[in-house]
């Protein structure tokens, strides 16, 4: 897995974690002020953007988790692809802004209270998480958004791949692997080449020498239009009734003496 993959895994692991830990304090916040109160009090003021953040942080942590396990089990499944991500994570940082938003209005009554009793406590430390929580959604949405446009466009075959693959294996159809950190292509760029006229005609006059007329036969074989080294011809019979005669004629003409006894010879 290359840098960024494991950068956006990275973060959804600790996103999960996160809203886990706000789910954990919100609820403990809301269980205080509902023994301070009243359920029906707190339900009527802004306290009850704890309950939102409740709902949100388990909502985000099951979304995160069944996230997770497809990304590691199924990397290519179109429930985390780009498009889903970028709608889910969308929703969920509009609800934890407006959730902490709300919370955050109660702050200065927190702090007030603050050294004073738990409760308080719990309060200012689900808004510090509820803020947390929201910009982290938005660094995650907006990392896959503008790494996905800035190199891979914004064509559906795109959206809908998920962020891992697209980042690894580049867009389907495309030629170019843009999995590279940076954004550097893989594709070459195509130069023009201009030929070398003075090349073509250095392989021109080359071809015609090698195609020349060859050169002239020596004296001996203009003359006689034969080599000066002597040769013998043999002739080959057909037929089996004159082979005596054939045979004879064949010898004569192996023969350099010409059927005479050569020089020193026994008479």
């Amino acid at each position: 897995m290359s840098f960024i993959p494991l950068l956006t895994t990275s973060l959804k692991g600790f996103a999960a974690f996160w809203s886990l830990v706000l789910f954990a304090v919100s609820a403990a916040f809301i269980s205080k002020s509902n023994s301070y109160f009243g359920s029906g009090p707190v339900n009527a003021s802004n306290f009850a953007a704890g309950n939102a953040l409740i709902a949100g942080g388990i909502l985000f942590l099951i979304y995160l988790g069944v996230a997770l396990f497809f990304i590691f089990r199924f990397p290519d499944h179109i429930l985390i692809s780009v498009m889903v991500d970028t709608i889910m994570f969308g929703i969920f940082f509009v609800y934890f802004l407006a959730s902490t938003a709300a919370l955050s209005t109660e702050a200065s009554f927190f702090s007030r209270w603050d050294d004073v009793d738990t409760w308080a406590s719990l309060g200012n430390a689900a808004v510090g998480l509820g803020w947390v929580m929201t910009f982290l959604v938005l660094g995650i949405l907006l990392l896959e958004v503008i790494y996905t446009l800035k190199h891979f466009g914004g064509t559906y075959s795109t959206w809908r791949t998920p962020f891992n693959q697209l980042v690894s294996y580049g867009a389907p159809g495309s030629s170019n692997k843009a999995g590279t950190e940076g954004g550097i292509s893989s594709s070459v760029p195509m130069t023009t080449r201009t030929p070398n006229v003075g090349s073509q005609h250095t392989y021109q006059s080359n071809a015609q020498q090698a195609y020349a007329a060859p050169a002239p036969a020596p004296a001996g074989q203009q003359a006689t239009g034969e080599p000066d080294e002597p040769h013998h011809i043999i002739t080959p019979y057909t037929h089996q009734g004159n082979a005596q005669g054939q045979g004879q004629q064949v010898n004569e003409k192996l023969s350099p003496y010409q059927g005479q006894l050569p020089p020193g010879a026994a008479a």
